[in-house]
């Protein structure tokens, strides 16, 4: 599936793609003083995404939530072009990875040469849900002017286990416990969209229903 998408000037938008065991490919571009949030969730999927800015005070916030098990691979490839001045441009992506899970994810900002008042970041966290995955990462910055603030980081990190015994003192199971906690990781991210509560538990459901 292929698309392209214009953000319009002075247009506040957001974007929410769900690709289940298909690919996509989907460029956006940022006119003058537009802003986006755009999220993915997906699983077992080939992902490229393309975002540049075309003009001055372009704004864009980019989410993904990408699901992995059984060896049913993921690959996503994210870039993120900013060639205009007072623009900013923000990354995060989560990956949830049950057993067997094969995620391959390559994420690009490039802030080109003589812009100025750029700020972008790069998160990328990959949370462990059982024993045995395989994660490949390449987390790329390329920054070719000064008067810019940009970071990245990338972490891979089991459940937090302190959290699991404590909910479990509570007479919780083993996999309620998981569902709040993945829970939590979701919404962490549906909170920064406008969108309906049932929509939410829509997405929730998709997660936990892939997951667990």
């Amino acid at each position: 599936m292929s698309d392209n998408v214009l953000v319009s000037k002075v247009e506040k938008s957001q974007i929410i793609d769900k690709v289940f065991w298909k690919s996509l490919n989907k460029r956006i571009i940022l006119d003058a003083d537009s802003i986006l949030k755009y999220l993915i969730i997906s699983s077992w999927s080939d992902i490229d995404l393309d975002f540049s800015s075309c003009w001055d005070w372009a704004n864009c916030e980019i989410y993904g939530i990408f699901l992995s098990k059984n060896k049913e691979e993921i690959k996503w490839n994210i870039s993120v072009t900013l060639k205009n001045g007072s623009t900013r441009a923000d990354v995060y992506l989560l990956s949830l990875m049950w057993d067997d899970a094969v995620v391959r994810v390559k994420w690009n900002i490039d802030i080109q040469k003589w812009i100025k008042w750029v700020n972008s970041y790069l998160l990328e966290e990959n949370i462990v849900l059982w024993e045995k995955v395989k994660v490949t990462t390449l987390p790329i910055l390329n920054v070719s002017s000064n008067d810019v603030s940009a970071w990245h980081g990338a972490k891979i990190q089991r459940l937090d286990s302190e959290k699991l015994f404590y909910m479990m003192s509570k007479w919780l199971s083993d996999s309620k416990s998981k569902e709040i906690i993945i829970k939590w990781y979701v919404n962490h991210i549906l909170d920064k969209f406008d969108i309906w509560e049932d929509e939410k538990n829509i997405i929730e459901m998709l997660v936990l229903d892939y997951l667990l």
